[in-house]
This record gives structure tokens, C-alpha cells and sequence, in this order.
């Protein structure tokens, strides 16, 4: 069966189940690097419009290239154009992340271009998202339940206005952009310290009072763990270029080379 009848989003799957879904981010634009990574027991992977060259052509190749793969394709748009979002979901997207949402206006916006009526307003016409057509009334009756909208808490706007987001309906994840948020509190460059910590903390008892999930971008493995301690349970673990960085620089470091 083409994988794209499959309307399960493991994502929401794995959570509701009580666990914690791990997953990467795809900043290369690579079909060729994405589908390598799909050979591993990973939940989601995200293709990032937002801080990579990526095209609408490579968006379309990367999701061919994961196809066969038991993993959930997201994609982060590059801002809050409902019509990225829907181009997204159209092509068989199960999740969409909107980056730098500050408000609950905003978020009620972009939230509502993820889901087909009366739960929101996105358009109809997904055409490899329906699997061309042989799947379509299934996907159009089971849209709503399979794909996952995804605000991210990423300035200290967004966290004071946390309460109206995450009560916001259409909302399923608060996601928190740890570099971009650091940056609002005037400490570019660290994720550390106290500011830092109030905010996680503040972003976890708002989607346990709303019950709304709470991701977090893990800036090291080292603090997976404490993530997790904390109540996130939709962890991002890094990026295909960290990853290759990372490799090269351990086996250069293996034989010499610094």
C-alpha cells in the first residue's frame, strides 16, 4: 500500500500513548541526507523553510525520498503565510510549525489554515496529500485528526502572552525556540540561566493547564534527559549538519586532526 493512505501521525501517537516522541530537524534541503536519517527509529522528522536554502521543489523531493519510512514529516514554514502552510499540508505534510508567534490573535490565524471546516479554514486541494486522488475522502474525514499545528514560543512577548496561546483551540503544540527567545531577553548566543529556565517552566504548566503538548529544541544531547524531567514531550534532538559536523569532527579527533 503507498505509504501516503497512512494517515497515522506517530507524533500523536507516541504521545498519547505517554511517551516522549524524538525527533530531527532537516536544515540541508537533501532528499539524499533525509532519507539516510529516515533509516533510524526517529518519530518526526522537520524540513526547515525557515532557516535553510530550501525550495518548494526540494520540499517535494524530501517528502517522496521519506515516503517509505515510518516517520512524520513536518514542515517549519519561513513565516505566517497561510498559504505555505496549506502548499505544505497539500503535499503530505502531518504537521506544520509557525515560527515566532507572539500572540494569541496570531495564533488563532495561523492555526486555523492547518485544519479543513468547521475546525478551520484551510482549503481544499490536496492533491498528493489525498495520494492523488484514491485516497481522497479518507484523508479530507481524517485531516483534522492527523495533522498537528505547532506555535513557536521563541520571545518574552510570547511568553507573557502564554496563557491566550496556549488556551488558543486549534493549537496542539507550543514549541519553544530557545535561541531566538534568548536573543529577546538579551542574551544572544546563551540558552542557559534563569530567564531561560522560568520560561521552560512557564511554557510546561500553560500546556498542562490547557492540555496542549509542550517541544523544545534540545541545543546538546546532554540536556535530553532533563527536558524530558521537566515535562516536554516533543524534543527535537538537533539537525542533519550538527550531526555530520559532529561525526567528522569525532573521527578527525579519532586519528589526530583538530
Amino acid at each position: 500500500m503507498n505509504n501516503l493512505h497512512n494517515l497515522e501521525n506517530k507524533i500523536k501517537a507516541k504521545i498519547n500513548g505517554g511517551g516522549v516522541s524524538i525527533g530531527v530537524f532537516l536544515v540541508s534541503g537533501s532528499p539524499f541526507i533525509a532519507e539516510a536519517m529516515a533509516n533510524f527509529p526517529l518519530d518526526w522528522m522537520l524540513i526547515d523553510f525557515e532557516a535553510s536554502h530550501i525550495t518548494n521543489e526540494n520540499l517535494l523531493h524530501i517528502l517522496q525520498a521519506i515516503n517509505g519510512y515510518e516517520i512524520t514529516p513536518v514542515v517549519r514554514v519561513a513565516d505566517q503565510n497561510r498559504r505555505m502552510i496549506e502548499f505544505c499540508l497539500d503535499l503530505g505534510a502531518k504537521g506544520v510549525m509557525i515560527p515566532k508567534v507572539d500572540t494569541a490573535e496570531q495564533a488563532a490565524e495561523v492555526s486555523k489554515a492547518c485544519y479543513y471546516q468547521p475546525k478551520g479554514n484551510r482549503g481544499i486541494g490536496g492533491i498528493r496529500a489525498s495520494a492523488f486522488y484514491t485516497n481522497t475522502k479518507e484523508y479530507l474525514d481524517k485531516a483534522n485528526d492527523c495533522i498537528l499545528s505547532i506555535v513557536q514560543i521563541e520571545s518574552k512577548e510570547s511568553i507573557a502572552n502564554l496563557d491566550g496561546i496556549a488556551s488558543t483551540p486549534n493549537v496542539e503544540v507550543l514549541f519553544m525556540g530557545l535561541g531566538d527567545l534568548a536573543a529577546s531577553y538579551g542574551q544572544t548566543g546563551n540558552v542557559e540561566g534563569k530567564l531561560i529556565d522560568e520560561a521552560r517552566q512557564k511554557v510546561v504548566a500553560a500546556c498542562g493547564k490547557y492540555n496542549k503538548i509542550p517541544g523544545i529544541y534540545a541545543h546538546s544531547i546532554d540536556v535530553v534527559d532533563q527536558y524530558i524531567s521537566e515535562g516536554f514531550t516533543l524534543i527535537a534532538i538537533g539537525n542533519d549538519i550538527k550531526f555530520i559536523s559532529q561525526g567528522l569532527a569525532d573521527s578527525l579527533n579519532k586519528i589526530g586532526l583538530k
